[in-house]
């Protein structure tokens, strides 16, 4: 877990622009698992929707609750990334075989 520490001051910083106060000693807390509301009751209590969870764990620990809430509030799909695959597809065809990768992906940025 302490390497785990490091990374949350980082993206806490990264998210809020602050620096972090007490996120490490409310990390401790949620790893030991043994605080409320730190335990499977409490989230089973929002019908095991972990993003909700979080949301409401801000109120009493507002660093690791805004840094839990970011986290899962990622929508994790490839439907970005299969977009610009189709649209570099048009762009690097056999008769623009040659253009350099850099180039294709400026053309996709348009």
């Amino acid at each position: 877990y302490l390497h785990l520490g490091k990374w949350l001051v980082y993206y806490y910083k990264a998210w809020t622009g602050n620096d972090p106060k007490t996120i490490l000693t409310e990390f401790d807390d949620f790893s030991q698992g043994t605080k409320y509301p730190f335990n499977d009751e409490s989230v089973a209590h929002f019908g095991n929707d972990i993003y909700k969870y979080w949301c409401w764990v801000r109120s009493a620990y507002p660093e690791i609750g805004t840094v839990g809430a970011c986290l899962f509030g990622i929508c994790v799909n490839a439907a970005s990334v299969e977009r610009l695959w189709s649209s570099i597809g048009f762009l690097h065809t056999k008769n623009r075989n040659r253009l350099k990768f850099s180039r294709v992906l400026d053309m996709a940025k348009l």
